[in-house]
């Protein structure tokens, strides 16, 4: 697989929504400004040229990233295509899909983006906390959009959030996602946001999280050929048992060295999950370039994450590497704990592997170059092409996320 660096832009984080859980922490300045478009443009390329990456992804986030209109968005492809220097990139937005409308679909179609709607299952599980403005649900116009973009023939999967409302439903969910052909990712709440002072009652705790992953992984394996749809979460993390090594964000080793987040003024963040939180705030990319961002304290900090103790004896460190480093800052306040979930993603690897062996397919040794998630360090280091080891898929050919 291609050594991929990604950018999740948030052009504004207004929202036309108020999801009771949304984990936004920022509300300034409302839509990020031309000169700081192209120069996060810029630097995004310049950087992953010059630090050997083979491609960039662009992620469009928010708040409600359609809020800055099409016209916005038609000024940054012209950017990409001025920048791009002959470097493959792609775009793929994370919306509510509210705004989607015969304009929108044909600038994803001429632009081939990658299409992701948030939706929580069915009416009465989706509209319990993504809301309205005017605290009504918004499911209708939600599942109007996906149908829209369905219709339209272009790629779109969904976004799940398990928390309170949606743990003891997962098969349902799954059940909803089958019958709408809906190819989907699943992640808990966060504790940040709207969730941060009520997070008691809309969150999970340690093992909620893994109990409600584990029931909706095995209705999911034991979907028929005809029913499948592809989970992300899912496949790499049974990809990263296969293979020794971390496969998706949650679990990389090197999650924070190819992986950043630009906020509407241009500030520089680990993770769109922590925009807007000031401690880590790598720097400004409109008053140093992305290079000196990336090499200034609080950026090395994330890359050279340490290893907690109790993660360094664990039998799946080397696919999880402390979970996601976000959720260590969120709930603890610092990046050297343990995930918060680490209870859930440790039986969640361990019944990947029970799942694996019913199948006569072992787990994986840990991988030679796990802490640089499957690439060899010379590579790296040097610049050249990286060598990954484990590029096979998990999914039937015709399968399309």
């Amino acid at each position: 697989m291609p050594r991929k660096f990604c950018n999740v832009i948030k052009p504004t984080h207004i929202c036309n929504l108020a999801c009771t859980y949304c984990y936004n922490d920022d509300v300034r300045d409302p839509i990020m400004r031309d000169g700081t478009l192209i120069r996060t443009i810029e630097q995004t390329f310049a950087y992953a040229r010059d630090r050997g990456f083979e491609t960039v992804e662009f992620i469009w986030h928010g708040g409600e990233p359609m809020v800055p209109g099409l016209a916005w968005y038609e000024k940054a492809m012209a950017m990409q295509r001025e920048l791009a220097g002959g470097m493959d990139y792609s775009n793929i937005i994370q919306t509510n899909g509210v705004l989607i409308n015969e304009a929108w679909l044909e600038f994803f179609r001429k632009h081939d983006f990658d299409i992701s709607i948030s939706i929580d299952g069915p009416v009465r599980l989706h509209d319990e906390y993504r809301k309205t403005h005017q605290g009504k649900g918004s499911f209708d116009r939600v599942f109007r959009a996906i149908n829209m973009v369905k219709d339209a023939g272009l790629p779109v999967g969904v976004c799940v959030v398990l928390s309170r409302a949606t743990i003891a439903h997962v098969e349902e969910i799954l059940e909803f996602f089958v019958e709408n052909r809906l190819h989907f990712e699943v992640i808990p709440v966060t504790k940040s946001g709207g969730a941060r002072n009520q997070y008691d009652l809309l969150g999970l705790d340690p093992v909620e999280y893994g109990e409600a992953w584990v029931k909706m992984y095995d209705a999911w394996l034991n979907l028929s050929k005809e029913d499948y749809v592809f989970c992300q979460d899912f496949v790499l993390k049974t990809r990263a048992v296969i293979h020794g090594h971390g496969a998706h964000c949650f679990g990389m080793a090197n999650c924070s060295s190819d992986n950043i987040s630009t906020d509407p003024v241009g500030d520089v963040f680990p993770c769109s999950t922590l925009s807007g939180t000031d401690e880590v705030k790598y720097g400004n990319i409109c008053e140093d370039d992305l290079d000196t961002i990336m090499s200034a304290r609080v950026a090395q900090m994330f890359i050279e994450r340490p290893i907690d103790p109790e993660c360094a004896t664990c039998k799946w460190q080397h696919v999880c590497h402390g979970g996601c480093v976000a959720r260590s800052w969120k709930f603890h306040g610092e990046i050297g704990k343990r995930d918060y979930y680490c209870p859930s993603l440790y039986r969640i690897h361990d019944h990947i592997e029970q799942r694996l062996t019913e199948q006569g397919i072992g787990a994986g040794a840990p991988h030679p170059f796990h802490m640089t998630d499957g690439i060899d360090p010379a590579s790296r280091q040097s610049g050249t092409k990286p060598v990954n080891t484990a590029a096979a898929e998990l999914r039937p050919a015709s399968t399309v996320p």
